[in-house]
């Protein structure tokens, strides 16, 4: 925290300056050096002008976090606290693991904790609509024990009179801290396993037959999915659930990322977290991250 927090920006810049921490942004940085998204938007808004060009890339992404904590509180805003205050905070890496934008059904879940159990954290900031958030739930509360939503101030109130009391509600206060509203009870009954294994890959549906029943199915490809799919929802609920996370916890295994989490910067743990095991991956983005800004632009 230095003086160069109190650059100020455009209020119609927000939403561009908010998008930095977009994958298709970084993931630009990882494999060209630079963003021309990323130049283009510093300069329409005089960012540069404002800023000393000799800081690392990480540095100035934290210095644009921590603004748009105050200014604009978006998706990655909330994502990126969760990562910080919940999974690092509350949680250890060497037993969890996160996933983000999971896909069941038609709906993608923003930020899921996997450890004993499955925790599913729905974004719904400032600027979200509560449109939707009906059917997502509907939709988590069929493949996680644990469904939280997470929100802001304005909406809190709403999100409790308005959703299950089975479901959690976390409210991102105005000191940028996260309050417990109220508390999630388990969803593990509820949890529709067809749902739940349409959920998964190939190699992670066959992983579970084989670990449960000792086997895998000696049947044409054209039919392992429908006998897979079966065999998989006669498992007891409780035992298939524990299975499904263990196999879940290896998309995204934080072996490798433990080495780096303390040169992370605070801004990038989301998105670097999500990068999982991906060693070369992991080092590219530290490494430009180290650079200048005046040696990228």
């Amino acid at each position: 925290m230095n003086e160069y927090y109190n650059i100020d920006i455009d209020k119609k810049f927000l939403p561009s300056v908010g998008k930095f921490f977009s994958p298709i942004v970084l993931h630009s940085f990882e494999q060209n050096n630079n963003s021309s998204y990323f130049t283009e938007v510093c300069k329409n808004s005089g960012i540069y002008e404002k800023i000393d060009l000799s800081i690392s890339l990480g540095k100035f992404l934290d210095i644009i976090f921590h603004f748009l904590l105050k200014n604009y509180r978006n998706e990655y805003v909330y994502k990126n606290l969760i990562a910080n205050k919940i999974l690092l905070g509350k949680h250890s890496l060497k037993s969890s693991q996160i996933l983000t934008e999971f896909r069941i059904g038609k709906n993608k879940a923003d930020f899921i904790i996997l450890n004993g159990t499955s925790t599913v954290y729905e974004i719904k900031s400032e600027y979200d609509s509560f449109a939707r958030l009906d059917k997502q739930i509907n939709s988590y509360c069929k493949a996680f024990e644990f469904v939280n939503v997470i929100t802001s101030p304005v909406h809190t109130k709403k999100a409790y009179y308005s959703l299950p009391e089975n479901i959690g509600i976390l409210s991102l206060t105005n000191r940028n801290t996260i309050s417990t509203i109220r508390k999630p009870k388990s969803n593990l009954e509820n949890i529709d396993l067809s749902i739940l294994f349409d959920s998964l890959r190939k190699n992670e549906y066959l992983q579970i037959i084989n670990t449960y029943y000792g086997y895998i199915p000696n049947v044409p490809n054209t039919k392992i999915y429908s006998v897979c799919k079966k065999l998989y929802s006669e498992i007891p609920i409780d035992k298939a659930v524990k299975l499904t996370n263990n196999i879940l916890k290896k998309r995204n295994h934080s072996n490798v990322i433990i080495q780096y989490i303390n040169k992370i910067p605070y801004s990038l743990v989301a998105y670097i977290l999500n990068l999982g095991n991906n060693k070369t991956r992991i080092e590219k983005t530290l490494e430009i991250l180290n650079k200048k800004i005046i040696e990228i632009i």
